[in-house]
């Protein structure tokens, strides 16, 4: 879709509807950065891909800064301040410098805070002991104040990674209380986060951006939680910060024949012991069960249980077939005989059948196959 006068005297009334009382004061770095990083936010949730959601990112980012240098005061100053460290493209980025140049020889300044350094405090994680979710938490020291941020992502090697709450606050302790007082309480599945390593964080977060630009090209973007979006572009310009290394951009690797081979037999032999009779739909189920979970290595989890049931059976069984049905018999054993062979605590272990009794019930709920169900975002997991 081109840029049209339409399309940028809308956005130009978006960016510029913000109330009085709502703008942020041009001297508060982390307000001002807050809204910018809102703004091109929801510029990116329209403009993921330009024949799907709209025009392009580049385009709407210069319409936010031909909007600024033409408001010329001191929020404008402040915004393009925000977008020189913001902005998705090192276009962009450029382009703000420009403006904020211009801005400076007509007589509006800078923010005293624009240019300042910026460095790395801490950074800490928290999470559920299945790998299926992870907060980091980084703060930041400036002269103007310090500040920090958060992001939750759930995991997915089938699915994909699926950013469910972001946040930023001044004080990195008013972030990590939250997550400490509630995983404490949870000690059966949650860890309360505990410090890690900058690489750690990059690792953990960087596949999740990439996840989700590739998913919302035929996704609907609107159904992305409000937090990620108003809060991604300071957490992608916090990353160039951070250590950069190759992250593995999430290759699926099968289990082998004798990987699979093995774990079937091994499950047919537990089931075997407990007297099960057993046809052929339920081998069938055997072989889907044991394959599933047997990607990128053998794991199950609360999260993996729901794509395989939700989203990966959907896309290829009709809800009759009866290998759904013998899925449906057989899971609950698997879940019990998979957490006790692989690295699942003992103590976690009530809580990952209980979330597999509750996705059983009244299962399937699906009325057709749906090949293109794999689209479809899934509930968080805390």
């Amino acid at each position: 879709m081109p840029m049209t006068e339409e399309v940028r005297k809308r956005w130009i009334d978006t960016l510029d509807g913000l109330p009085a009382e709502q703008t942020p004061d041009p001297e508060n770095r982390i307000a001002v950065e807050a809204n910018m990083s809102a703004f091109l936010g929801n510029m990116w949730v329209n403009a993921t891909i330009p024949e799907v959601q709209g025009v392009s990112m580049p385009e709407l980012q210069m319409v936010a800064v031909q909007y600024f240098l033409n408001r010329a005061d001191a929020y404008a100053a402040a915004s393009l301040a925000a977008m020189t460290d913001l902005a998705d493209t090192p276009g962009g980025r450029r382009a703000a410098i420009k403006a904020l140049d211009r801005l400076e020889r007509l007589g509006v300044r800078a923010p005293r805070w624009h240019g300042e350094e910026l460095t790395l405090g801490e950074c800490w994680e928290g999470g559920d002991v299945y790998g299926d979710c992870r907060t980091y938490f980084m703060s930041f020291h400036a002269p103007s104040g310090d500040f920090a941020l958060s992001y939750t992502v759930d995991y997915s090697d089938f699915h994909f990674d699926m950013v469910t709450a972001c946040g930023h606050h001044p004080d990195i302790e008013e972030l990590l209380r939250p997550h400490r007082e509630r995983n404490a309480v949870f000690t059966d599945r949650l860890y309360v986060p505990r410090p890690c390593k900058p690489e750690e964080v990059y690792k953990g977060t960087c596949r999740s951006l990439t996840d989700w630009d590739v998913f919302c090209v035929e996704g609907d973007a609107r159904r992305l939680d409000f937090s990620y979006v108003a809060v991604r572009a300071m957490w992608k310009a916090r990353m160039r910060m951070l250590p950069q290394m190759e992250v593995d951009p999430g290759e699926m690797i099968a289990p082998t024949d004798e990987e699979q081979g093995l774990r079937n037999g091994a499950f047919l032999m537990y089931l075997v012991s407990g007297r099960r009779k057993l046809d052929e739909p339920h081998m069938k189920a055997i072989d889907e069960l044991c394959w599933f979970h047997g990607f990128n290595g053998f794991s199950v989890s609360p999260v993996s249980a729901f794509v395989f049931l939700e989203r990966y059976l959907p896309a290829k069984y009709e809800p009759r077939d009866p290998v759904v049905r013998a899925v449906k018999e057989l899971m609950p054993d698997f879940v019990t005989w998979a957490g006790n062979v692989t690295d699942v605590p003992l103590e976690a272990m009530p809580y990952l059948e209980y979330k597999t009794e509750q996705l059983l019930k009244g299962y399937p709920r699906w009325k057709a196959k749906d090949e293109d169900i794999s689209r479809t975002p899934r509930p968080r997991s805390l």
